[in-house]
């Protein structure tokens, strides 16, 4: 009994230590420092090149944790837009709920990166922190942004879906091998244990209708490309 209360102390701390580094992040958000937009977003570019240079760069400056979220907040608008107007208007739910729709997709962003920097830590001994996932996987999300373009050609949800998707599984993997020093098999199982999680909470939300449009944006359109995702990351 002492040792399992041992054990939950432990874990306890270890969240709490993780949880403080996220708040030290949000702080940098809130007080960023100066940085090229344009200079940024063509190192966004190289990230989904899979540069390990320009990944290692970017997630130990901390003015790119303000960049960072302005990358996933144009990604949650794009997708959150275009999946709204995809649909005929007298379809279409309230402004009200594309905007909650977003901020669950927002946060939702952050969840999915805290866990899986949880996740890498605790079970698998990963290095880093999740200001430095953080930064990088940040970057990523501007391949969500032409998920705009689907609400003036539906018919290209299914393709960027698949593509935007996977290739966000792709570039998870690179970060979390060039952040947390993970080798493959434990960041597949890094992945597939968040992935698992987050589909469930995900699920519950959406049987309460929260969420909708947006989180796929986030976890949820990466979750549900995973096997696509694996096989990529087989042959890559």
């Amino acid at each position: 009994m002492d040792e399992h209360k041992k054990h939950d102390h432990n874990m306890q701390g270890e969240f709490k230590e993780h949880l403080d580094g996220a708040m030290d992040t949000l702080k940098e958000i809130k007080n960023p420092g100066k940085f090229d937009f344009k200079k940024e977003f063509m190192n966004a570019i190289e990230i989904l090149k899979l540069n390990e240079k320009t990944m290692h760069e970017i997630s130990t400056r901390k003015t790119t944790a303000t960049a960072a979220f302005l990358f996933i907040l144009m990604g949650v608008v794009a997708t959150s837009l275009g999946t709204y107007f995809m649909f005929p208007s007298a379809w279409r739910p309230s402004v009200t709920y594309l905007l909650i729709s977003m901020v669950v997709s927002l946060v939702a962003a952050f969840v999915a990166i805290f866990a899986i920097d949880f996740v890498a830590s605790k079970f698998f001994k990963g290095k880093g922190n999740f200001g430095q996932l953080f930064r990088v996987m940040g970057y990523a999300y501007v391949v969500m942004i032409p998920y705009i373009l689907i609400a003036v050609a539906p018919g290209l949800m299914s393709i960027i879906g698949l593509v935007a998707g996977v290739w966000m599984i792709v570039v998870t993997f690179k970060a979390i091998a060039v952040v947390k020093k993970l080798n493959p098999t434990h960041i597949i199982f890094t992945l597939l244990i968040v992935g698992v999680a987050l589909f469930v909470i995900y699920s519950v939300l959406g049987y309460f209708g929260i969420g909708g449009y947006g989180y796929g944006v986030s976890a949820g359109s990466e979750i549900n490309s995973l096997n696509e995702a694996l096989e990529a990351l087989g042959r890559f």
